[in-house]
């Protein structure tokens, strides 16, 4: 009885192992591009330039999302920003070949 119950929990596992792992072509990640240009070749990075980048990257997203350049990120400027990325993501993926 044992081993029949195994041999079903068998069979009903295989077509878990046909599946396909993902898409041929997937999306570019967030470390492609400019980033990566800037990471030395051996891709090492010590502490400080790894918070320095990531300061300057805060920085840069900080003055874009802060339409009127006062200093503070209002509410309506963070919503905004929110759904600016949304759109984009939405026009990327619609842009993308299914």
């Amino acid at each position: 009885m044992r081993a029949v119950l195994v041999t079903i929990l068998v069979a009903l596992s295989l077509p878990a192992f046909a599946q396909t792992t993902g898409p041929a072509n997937p999306a570019p990640s967030a470390t492609t591009g400019a980033t990566t240009a800037r990471i030395p070749r051996g891709g090492d990075i010590t502490r400080d330039e790894y918070i320095e980048r990531a300061r300057r990257a805060a920085e840069r997203r900080f003055d874009r999302m802060d339409t009127n350049h006062d200093g503070i990120l209002t509410a309506d400027e963070r919503r905004a920003a929110r759904d600016e990325r949304a759109a984009h993501r939405a026009a990327r993926s619609q842009a993308q070949p299914q």
